[in-house]
């Protein structure tokens, strides 16, 4: 036996145990940790994350927060679908997170000690809503993080990343108080310790009470010790419809003098034209809703808007200049204006304006008003002009206000000439319910009015030279809801002027024989002699007193006794125009329409109202009555080419002008505001029962007038119309063609719109 050798041996193997014995221990442990990192801790540490989040969030703000689900792996965290809700629309969630991921520090994790590194969010929708009543879905958070003591919500060590990274984001906002919605389509933001840079992009806003505004870039930057900056790029503001505000570069800053409130300074174009070509400075007290911004746009030549007036009325803009500054401060419950405008070598070119261009056109303007958003009205508190060397003022107001309920359409006819009912008219143009305007020329020399006047928009009124004293006060109120109650008063001084030379087109060339020109079809012309030189031709006192009498009654009662206007009409046919929203009723009186027939030519430029209402005045203190009278018969047209009372009374009836009786007056006074179209009665042979109708009312406003005696008007209305039909005569067919023929041929007679 040898003891010691086997002692020996068994020495030797006690190693080779230990090791197996220790390696298998470490293998368990490994086992074991590796079951829990990716079993427990990544439960745990979802669970943890719910826990540790939801209560932070509901804490520091007092809102419900809901996952979507939380992945955790050893040094980082997923969480997907977050939402964090409100008090005041409870299925609306406030924020949406499509993703946020979190790295931190492993090793201390497995102690539970937490040491984030970088975040990143992904997808974040933010929707901010405030209801009519005035509540919305995050006061109460702002409030609450306020009242926030230093160091966290419960107190304690705020845990937070080494830096945050945000995509994709974006925001709406809908507030029914202003009626204003705010949209930033994609959006970003870094932080980092001591800097925030945030950038939205694509932002728009549009307000019920105000214009559009779009931006290509927002970004907020906060650095620590600095106030906030944000700066804007590729702004856009739509000030009116065509005309929009562009370009728009520049910043809103803290202001460090006046903390909680911000000073604006930014710059831009007009309609997409690069360059600065105005600025607004200010300041902002986002807390009270106040502003104050000084506009202005520095005199330059509108040849830097050449893109914008190449498709205007606007021509050779090289030479115009225009400068505007105005301040406009804004509040809750409106804004007000205040500011200047000078315009200077204005050229312009329309048909409808004038037939040649207009040039030289100057303007100085010093207004104030103020918009009141909750009637949505506009008030021009104060506006004084000066055109041209001529100062006149226009204030007014104008209103836009918001009807619960849209009132039921209205159709009535609006005159006796109307074959067919209208639907009136319950806005006015650009939807306007209430206007309301005071129109003052102070007194000015009329020479001095009359020189003002760019003769292009006034060729008949060339070569007149006046002297005397001119003034204009007029008020206007329309209130579409009650277009009956509309006012229309003051007055137009031209009787102060007097005439002391006047051009060779005058209407003293009409106090003997002269020459007419008619227009019977498009650009088709015939000449008429109005005078004795003229077979046609039908002397005042040929004339049948009938006629007179039942043209006075229906056209103008008192035209031998006002001095060529009709004020009392001017009213009634405005209450009529916009009943029917267009300009179709004149209150023109005999003077006028002889005007318009002889000394004006056809066209419908702006101006060409006021020429006439001119040269009416210059009628009546140049011809007499009866004059007026003789001219208006002997060239007014009848019907289809037929021109003249000599030549009508022949056609229709057979006679002369001296011998029409009652009834064949009264059917021509009918005709007049149509004669082509009327004259199809003729062509039939017969009277239409509307006109037959008419008549009848015109013979008893004769009668009522005591313009017809009561033996002549029963006579009247016991003799039918009858129409004179030689052997020769067109058949009905022919005639009827040949009427629709000279309708279609007619040069049109549209007003222009306003």
């Amino acid at each position: 036996m040898n003891p010691g050798g086997t002692t020996a041996k068994t020495v030797r193997r006690r190693p080779a145990r230990w090791v197996i014995a220790s390696l298998c221990v470490l293998l368990g442990l490994a086992l074991v940790l590796t079951v829990v990192i990716a079993v427990v801790y990544p439960r745990v540490g979802a669970s943890k994350i719910r826990e540790k989040v939801t209560a932070k969030v509901q804490s520091k703000l007092g809102r419900d927060v809901r996952f979507g689900s939380v992945d955790v792996r050893l040094g980082h965290a997923t969480i997907r679908g977050m939402e964090i809700y409100g008090e005041l629309d409870k299925d609306l969630p406030l924020i949406v997170i499509d993703r946020i991921d979190v790295d931190f520090a492993a090793l201390p994790s497995l102690i539970g000690r937490v040491e984030l590194g970088d975040a990143t969010i992904d997808g974040v929708t933010v929707t901010l809503r405030r209801h009519a009543d005035g509540r919305d879905n995050v006061s109460d958070i702002i409030e609450r993080l306020r009242a926030e003591p230093r160091g966290g919500a419960g107190g304690g060590k705020s845990l937070m990343p080494r830096s945050i990274t945000v995509t994709h984001g974006k925001l709406f906002a809908d507030d029914a108080v202003t009626g204003t919605t705010a949209l930033v389509e994609d959006g970003g933001a870094t932080w980092k310790p001591g800097e925030l840079i945030a950038q939205g992009r694509n932002v728009s806003m549009t307000t019920v009470a105000a214009p559009a505004a779009t931006a290509t870039a927002l970004t907020i930057t906060k650095r620590s010790g600095q106030p906030p900056l944000v700066a804007i790029e590729g702004g856009e503001l739509r000030v009116l419809a065509g005309l929009s505000l562009t370009g728009i570069a520049g910043t809103v800053a803290s202001d460090a003098a006046q903390p909680g409130q911000y000073r604006v300074d930014v710059a831009g174009g007009y309609g997409g034209v690069p360059g600065n070509l105005w600025t607004a400075r200010g300041g902002i007290d986002p807390q009270a809703f106040t502003a104050t911004i000084d506009l202005e746009a520095a005199k330059f030549q509108l040849d830097r808007l050449a893109p914008i007036l190449a498709t205007t009325p606007v021509v050779d803009y090289q030479s115009t200049s225009v400068d505007t500054k105005v301040r406009l401060s804004l509040a809750r419950n409106g804004a007000t204006f205040a500011g200047e405008m000078n315009l200077h070598g204005l050229n312009v070119g329309h048909p409808k304006i004038a037939e040649k261009e207009v040039r030289d056109l100057d303007l100085e303007a010093n207004v104030e008003g103020r918009f009141d958003r909750a009637t949505r009205s506009l008030v021009l508190s104060r506006g004084d002009f000066k055109a041209r060397n001529v100062p006149f003022s226009v204030t007014g107001e104008v209103a836009k206000p918001r009807t619960q309920e849209q009132a039921p359409a209205q159709v009535a006819k609006v005159d006796d000439d109307d074959d067919q009912a209208v639907k009136i008219k319950t806005e006015g143009p650009g939807g306007i319910k209430v206007l309301k305007m005071h129109v003052v020329v102070p007194p000015v020399a009329c020479q001095t009015f009359l020189t003002a006047l760019p003769e292009e928009m006034v060729p008949y009124m060339v070569g007149y030279q006046m002297t005397g004293m001119f003034s204009t006060d007029i008020t206007l109120e329309v209130d579409w809801n009650n277009l009956d109650a509309t006012k229309l008063g003051g007055s137009v001084g031209i009787r102060g002027c007097k005439v002391t030379s006047e051009p060779p087109t005058s209407p003293r060339r009409l106090r003997s024989e002269f020459e007419h020109s008619v227009e019977y079809e498009e650009d088709k012309f015939r000449e008429i002699t109005v005078g004795p030189t003229n077979p046609d031709f039908v002397p005042y006192e040929q004339i049948s007193p009938n006629l007179v009498n039942s043209i006075m009654s229906t056209e103008d009662s008192a035209f031998m006794s006002h001095r060529g206007f009709i004020v009392s009409e001017f009213r009634s046919a405005l209450v009529k125009d916009l009943k029917a929203g267009r300009f179709k009723y004149g209150a023109s009186s005999i003077t006028m329409q002889m005007v318009k027939n002889v000394l004006l030519y056809r066209d419908k430029t702006l101006m060409r109202k006021f020429q006439e209402l001119f040269l009416t005045w210059h009628v009546e203190n140049t011809l007499e009555k009866e004059r007026i009278l003789e001219i208006y018969f002997n060239v007014i047209e009848y019907g289809p080419n037929l021109y003249g009372i000599g030549p009508a009374a022949k056609y229709y009836f057979g006679k002369s002008a001296a011998e029409l009786s009652p009834r064949e007056a009264a059917f021509f006074s009918s005709i007049l505001p149509s004669p082509k179209d009327r004259h199809r009665q003729y062509c039939q042979n017969e009277l239409w029962k509307w006109s037959a109708a008419k008549i009848d009312r015109i013979l008893g406003i004769m009668l009522k007038r005591n313009r017809l005696t009561q033996a002549d008007y029963d006579l009247a209305m016991a003799t039918p119309l009858v129409f004179y039909k030689p052997e020769d005569a067109e058949p009905a067919n022919e005639c009827i063609a040949r009427t629709k023929k000279a309708i279609r041929a007619a040069r049109a007679t549209t007003v222009p719109s306003p």
